[in-house]
């Protein structure tokens, strides 16, 4: 009898600010005069304020959060720009850069027979975009959006995208330690980049691995 090869694991990743870098974006607020911790109020506000319509039921995609948020944010910190300037900043979405160790970690990945999946906040389109111009969208089996629900992550439902998408065992990799949370709620194991965050929410259920970066990350995963 024919030995049937174990289900390749899945490795899902999370995409703004995990698998790519927000530096872009912090570029564009410092150069309309931002000072440093702009990008973190305006995005900690706009997931705020993003999840907090899906949670009471609506939902508007995160783009259109983000950008209704970032004239209130700069106005915050003292800075007013004209709303063709803040829709600027808000396009440089579309230009992130990898985070470190992204390329790398993909590529261990793939050779050990993982199976990617991109499940973003995002919308299907712009990940999509991000990944082509990485020169990564090849190697993902599956870009799977919160739009196509209308749910934000980290509810349940929008884990269950990237299950639908997965064979064997489902990893999360994310920065964020909600996501990972939300991915640990859903079921899912789930490997925590502490470099944007620094430390892990101690109110959460713990990560199964912790990583200083995407490249250790999946080298963490595979040797589990």
């Amino acid at each position: 009898m024919t030995a049937v090869s174990p289900a390749p694991t899945t490795v899902t990743f999370d995409v703004i600010g995990t698998l790519f870098s927000l530096d872009r974006l912090r570029a564009e607020l410092r150069d309309v005069g931002a000072p440093e911790g702009a990008l973190e109020l305006w995005f900690g506000q706009s997931l705020r304020d993003y999840f907090a319509f899906s949670h009471a039921g609506g939902y508007v995609p995160l783009k259109g959060v983000l950008e209704a948020a970032l004239p209130r944010s700069l106005a915050a910190v003292g800075v007013h720009v004209d709303p063709g300037r803040a829709q600027a900043v808000v396009a440089t979405m579309a230009e992130l850069d990898l985070a470190p160790g992204g390329r790398e970690a993909c590529a261990a990945l793939r050779a050990a027979g993982c199976r990617l999946v991109a499940l973003s906040n995002g919308s299907r389109d712009a990940t999509a975009g991000l990944l082509r111009r990485a020169g990564l969208l090849e190697a993902f089996a599956a870009v799977r959006s919160c739009d196509e629900i209308a749910v934000s992550k980290p509810a349940p439902e929008a884990y269950a995208l990237a299950r639908e998408a997965a064979e064997g065992e489902l990893w999360m990799v994310a920065a964020h330690a909600w996501d990972v949370a939300g991915a640990a709620r859903a079921g899912l194991r789930t490997a925590w980049v502490s470099s944007a965050e620094g430390s892990y929410l101690a109110a959460y259920p713990p990560p199964d691995v912790v990583a200083g970066d995407l490249a250790e990350a999946a080298t963490a995963l595979l040797d589990r």
